[in-house]
């Protein structure tokens, strides 16, 4: 399907790997322009020229750190509008995980570190980006929660509870925009197998004597602290979450906004 968003540009914060490079990737094909914002400028700029190359769109790389505050992440929008043109939309896609473990073993600094890392990044690409919707006529953006929103894990309760306050500003912003043409949606991503995996997925492989493809599911699935039971039996691949931001940024999801959107292959809430 023709997402029609050739010659607009958009803007993916945590865009040089796993769901968000799928995003751009998927925004490129359609012949979109687009900006990878990420803490590794080389990295960002080697993306962005290989987009450029590979489709034939203008892409550039920013360095920055969305969890940092101050001006940061304001000034590296600006350079992308700079860049590529006016903005049309915007994919905030970063939110790793860090320390785990059970309620009381988060102490004041991995909360922290969840609040800045999850939902200040939101909010500062946010807060940038709708002043230059607003003059461009309208846009869209995409907020990444997760489906443990939905069900909590009891050993990731901060990254739980500031992806909870995702979702909540993003409703909030869509409220808020929405008359100015401005949409506002969230996708809540299951288990995907991402690069960050790349360290451990042989170790998973031989640990439980499946294919690579098969070892952090087997894994997830077969560990009682977890128990990612999903119908499809499989972890999401980055693509499947890129083509759903790609869409969702488009007018072809003109009539949605304040949306959660679970994509997680069927993950047993009860678990």
């Amino acid at each position: 399907m023709d997402l029609g968003i050739a010659g607009r540009a958009f803007v993916v914060v945590g865009g040089t790997t796993g769901m968000g490079f799928a995003a751009a990737t998927e925004l490129a094909a359609n012949g979109a322009d687009v900006a990878l914002l990420a803490r590794d400028a080389e990295r960002a700029t080697a993306r962005a020229d290989a987009l450029t190359a590979d489709h034939g769109v203008r892409a550039v790389g920013v360095g920055v750190d969305a969890s940092a505050p101050g001006d940061g992440v304001r000034r590296a929008i600006d350079e992308a509008a700079d860049a590529i043109g006016p903005l049309r939309g915007l994919a905030v896609t970063a939110g790793p995980m860090k320390q785990q473990g059970p309620f009381l073993e988060h102490e004041d600094d991995s909360w922290d570190w969840y609040y800045q890392t999850i939902l200040m990044a939101t909010v500062r690409s946010c807060r940038a980006v709708i002043p230059h919707l607003q003059r461009n006529g309208g846009g869209a953006i995409v907020t990444t929660a997760a489906y443990s929103v939905r069900a909590p894990k009891i050993l990731i309760p901060p990254y739980n509870a500031l992806k909870a306050s995702v979702l909540t500003i993003s409703k909030i912003m869509a409220k808020t925009h929405g008359p100015e043409g401005i949409r506002v949606n969230t996708i809540c991503p299951g288990l995907f197998d991402t690069e960050v995996n790349d360290g451990i997925r042989q170790t998973r492989a031989d640990q439980y004597d499946v294919p690579l493809e098969d070892a952090i599911y087997t894994h997830l699935s077969s560990n009682p602290a977890w128990n990612m039971r999903v119908a499809l039996d499989r972890a999401g691949r980055p693509h499947e979450a890129g083509e759903l931001i790609a869409f969702m940024l488009s007018d072809r999801a003109a009539y949605m906004t304040g949306a959660a959107i679970n994509i997680d292959g069927g993950t047993d809430f009860g678990a």
